[in-house]
C-alpha cells in the first residue's frame, strides 16, 4: 500500500490510536522519525486520503478502528504505550458496565454534557473507550449471531440491557434541557 512522508495507512492509524492513548507527540516523531511539520501534513494527507479510500471500500473504516483500538503495527508494534482490551477490562469488566458506560455517554451527550466528561468519570480516556469498543462490539456481534440457537433469549437479554441503562439515564438527565444554540449570536 502506498505511504506519505514514509508512513503506510497501517502506522497513521496507529499513531493516531497510540495519541489518543496518551503517547506524548514527541515519542511518536521519534518512533517515526519524522520533524513535526513533516507529521502535521502527513496526517492532514492520510485524513483526506482515509476519507477517499472508505468511500471506495467500508473495509477501510473497520482497518482503521482495529489499527485505532489496538495500535501496534510497523513501527509501533514494540513502541506503544498503548493498553490492549484485556489490560483495560477492568474499566468495563462486563457486558452490563460496557452498556451502563455507553448509555451514560449517549444520553448525557443528548443533553448538552460533554460524552468525554462522562467517560473521563469512569476513568476512562476516548483512546481506551476505542479498545473497550472494539472488544465490546465484537462481543456485541458474537452475542447476536442469528444463526445460533440461543439466539432469541441472548437478543432478549442484550434488549433489555440496552432498555436499561437508556432509561436509567433518560430519567437522570430528565431535567436537564439542553441549549446548544445559546451561546451563537447573529
Amino acid at each position: 500500500m502506498e505511504k506519505i512522508n514514509g508512513v503506510s495507512f497501517e502506522e497513521y492509524a496507529a499513531a493516531c490510536g497510540n495519541l489518543a492513548q496518551g503517547m506524548p507527540e514527541e515519542t511518536l516523531l521519534q518512533i517515526l522519525g519524522l520533524e513535526k511539520p513533516v507529521w502535521d501534513e502527513t496526517l492532514d494527507k492520510w485524513n483526506v486520503r482515509l476519507g477517499d479510500l472508505m468511500t471506495e471500500d467500508m473495509n477501510y473504516a473497520t482497518k482503521y478502528g482495529e489499527l485505532f483500538a489496538n495500535p501496534k503495527a510497523g513501527r509501533f508494534a514494540g513502541n506503544t504505550t498503548a493498553a490492549t482490551a484485556e489490560e483495560l477490562l477492568h474499566l468495563a469488566p462486563d457486558f452490563e458496565t460496557y452498556q451502563k458506560i455507553f448509555w451514560h455517554q449517549s444520553v448525557a451527550a443528548e443533553h448538552g454534557v460533554d460524552p468525554v466528561s462522562v467517560l473521563e468519570s469512569y476513568g476512562i480516556d476516548i483512546g481506551k473507550w476505542g479498545v473497550l469498543n472494539m472488544h465490546y462490539i465484537s462481543y456485541q456481534n458474537n452475542l447476536l449471531d442469528h444463526t445460533k440457537p440461543d439466539y432469541a433469549e441472548k437478543y432478549e437479554h442484550f434488549t433489555q440491557v440496552q432498555d436499561k441503562w437508556r432509561s436509567h439515564f433518560e430519567g437522570h438527565y430528565a431535567d436537564q434541557k439542553s441549549d446548544l444554540s445559546g451561546d451563537i449570536n447573529f
